[in-house]
């Protein structure tokens, strides 16, 4: 991969990183604004406020996991194995990361590992 590619998507991981956690303070903010501005304790409040906490959280597992995998794509390419398929050892071609910047398998390896998952998850048939 060329040095001015790597330096794109270091920037645009980087980029993704900081809008997540902006998202997630701003989330954060607006659960409290909810749940401080009440100034009737009706149920109907109180469910809003616990639904937006609800949702919050649910948002929050999702960041946290994304944030997780651009940090491990942070860290392949400070070890210069960024764009390298960690099952496989090929290369990750550039059109996979850019659809997804912190990709750690080729198509074909995270194909058969999804296959490989969901056949595991499957019920018995009769």
């Amino acid at each position: 991969m060329h040095a001015r590619d790597l330096v794109s998507f270091k920037q645009r991981l980087q980029r993704r990183r900081l809008d997540l956690v902006r998202s997630r303070q701003a989330a954060e903010r607006g659960v409290l604004e909810v749940r401080e501005g009440r100034t009737d304790p009706e149920y109907e409040e109180g469910a809003q406020a616990d639904h937006a906490e609800y949702l919050l959280n649910q948002l929050s597992d999702s960041q946290q996991k994304e944030i997780a995998q651009i940090d491990a794509a942070l860290a392949r390419m400070d070890a210069r194995t960024y764009g390298i398929c960690v099952e496989c050892g090929g290369e990750i071609p550039p059109e996979r990361l850019e659809a997804l910047p912190y990709a750690m398998l080729d198509a074909e390896c995270a194909g058969r590992l999804e296959e490989e998952r969901v056949g595991v998850m499957r019920a018995p048939t009769l």
